[in-house]
């Protein structure tokens, strides 16, 4: 058998006839992989004589794969369903196939565009593709899109030419831009690219400029300037699809834990800021020290309303100030192997969660700051007023400014317990559970934060004290009852004295938290 001649197809009712009539005279079989066309492809394939396979779509790659590996011929001819071979081209293959002395084993053959119904000239459209190759001289990698040919043959070119019916309109323009650039996006977030919007602009940009005018694309007239035009657009939504999904998957691994006790008015403000996020966080976590009917309803209003926001409620009963068990009972309901700690009278930047996990680093956890505001704006706030950095009634204002210039100028990484508060932390997971988390023998206001990040000091973390990044807003209350202050005080000191590195009463305690396998 001399040539086998493969396409993979998708709905290609209107052109697969055409297509497979054009290489009727020179080929010994046609191989057919299509991808679930619920159209007449495969019914018109049959009948021109193909043999026919229907499997699901894996990616450009993958699927000519499929193909090759079904082709038995001596040489193999892979073509395109939008694509026809012109009569010079048909006899320049029999000719090369045919010769018992080749010129080569690997041919790219010249590809000539017809798109809204002209022949393409120039905008870089004139192009010689890889085609036509004795079989096993060629590999394609696993790409699902913009796949690549790989060979170690040398490449000889023949100028007679395919015909590539790409778009007959601007309808089906946009329509293979939808799906293409979709594909592109899901290879390049298997990469970890994540372009800016100044990237995304400038590529944009820059295909318009490279195709109309440096490859002499306003040659080809009106049509020319479409393609340079839409191909830009491809290129902007390709670049923006990349971004959506970088964002939507970026918190994928995240829990964030909101602590809180009988002040709902707050934790809804708290909630709201939570679910206007860039980043939306694995699950949120309510970590509730015993709260009444009234913030139990609340949480249970946001997990009606919020159902893909995966709010879970964990609740213990009132006996006094515990937050250090509540917030390890939140912990070992995590799933997420990055920890976001913040309370439930904090007004969240929406990049808050964004920079806790765009500034992660293993061996540091992260300590943000807060704006502070007066009893009168935290009721303003509560009642949907908006701040900014010139609000009054707001201390600390600085710490509404987010600059990741600034961030990256005035952001430490030291030991120092100096400002540790755990109203804005976060953590990986198995760091808290190597130190068994929070201290649950530490009751009352005070001192379980920093005991816990000298605990975490001591197994070699470093504080990462966050500036001009994960901005929040305190809203005013009246100060916990500290008469247990200084007790806390003296398990802070022994902590420190003893170089403690695990909590006596902690995560260990919960079930779900694995903290006893470590």
């Amino acid at each position: 058998m001399k040539l086998s001649v493969g396409i993979i197809t998708f709905n290609e009712e209107n052109r697969i006839g055409k297509t497979l009539d054009s290489v009727r005279e020179i080929a010994d079989e046609v191989i057919v992989v299509d991808s679930g066309s619920n159209d007449r492809t495969v019914e018109i394939a049959l009948a021109k004589g193909a043999k026919v396979f229907v499997e699901k779509w894996k990616g450009y790659g993958p699927q000519k794969n499929s193909v090759l590996k079904k082709c038995k011929g001596e040489w193999i001819l892979l073509i395109d369903a939008d694509e026809v071979i012109s009569p010079q081209l048909k006899v320049k293959i029999k000719s090369i196939i045919n010769s018992e002395n080749p010129s080569g084993d690997v041919y790219k053959i010249k590809l000539r565009n017809i798109a809204f119904k002209k022949e393409i000239k120039f905008g870089g459209w004139d192009d010689y593709v890889i085609r036509l190759w004795k079989n096993g001289k060629v590999k394609i990698n696993s790409r699902e899109v913009h796949e690549q040919y790989q060979t170690d043959s040398q490449i000889k070119k023949i100028k007679k030419m395919i015909i590539h019916y790409t778009y007959d309109s601007i309808e089906e323009f946009l329509e293979k831009l939808n799906r293409y650039t979709s594909q592109s996006a899901k290879e390049y977030i298997k990469k970890g690219k994540n372009p800016s919007f100044i990237k995304i602009y400038s590529k944009m940009l820059f295909r318009f400029i490279k195709m109309y005018i440096l490859q002499l694309g306003f040659l080809d007239g009106y049509e020319g300037y479409l393609l340079a035009k839409y191909s830009s657009i491809y290129t902007m939504t390709k670049y923006t699809k990349l971004r959506e999904e970088y964002y939507n998957n970026l918190g994928n691994d995240t829990s964030l834990v909101i602590t809180t006790y009988n002040w709902p008015k707050a934790l809804e403000a708290c909630l709201n800021s939570a679910l206007d996020q860039t980043v939306t966080p694995k699950e949120i976590i309510i970590a509730d020290d015993g709260s009444k009917q009234e913030t139990i309803d609340l949480v249970k209003r946001f997990q009606q309303s919020y159902p893909q926001s995966n709010i879970i409620h964990s609740w213990q009963e009132d006996k006094g100030f515990r937050a250090g068990m509540s917030r390890n009972r939140a912990i070992s309901k995590a799933t997420g192997n990055y920890i976001i700690i913040i309370d439930g009278d904090l007004i969240l930047n929406r990049h808050f969660v964004e920079d806790h996990i765009k500034n992660m680093e293993r061996g540091c956890f992260i300590q943000g700051s807060r704006v502070i505001t007066s009893p009168a704006m935290a009721k303003e706030i509560m009642e949907g007023k908006k701040i900014n950095l010139f609000t009054k009634g707001l201390k600390n204002n600085m710490n509404m400014v987010r600059s990741k210039l600034l961030s990256k100028i005035f952001t430490k990484v030291d030991r120092n317990l100096r400002g540790v508060r755990s109203c804005n932390m976060s953590f990986f997971k198995d760091d808290l559970i190597r130190v068994n988390g929070f201290e649950e023998e530490i009751e009352g206001w005070g001192r379980e934060d920093s005991e816990l990040a000298v605990r975490l000091f001591n197994i070699g973390c470093k504080k990462k004290k966050l500036k001009f990044e994960a901005l929040t807003c305190h809203l005013y209350h009246n100060e916990n009852d500290r008469s247990r202050l200084k007790k806390n005080d003296e398990y802070l000191a022994k902590a420190i004295e003893n170089k403690k590195t695990k909590a006596k009463k902690g995560l260990d305690r919960y079930e779900r938290s694995n903290a006893g396998n470590n």
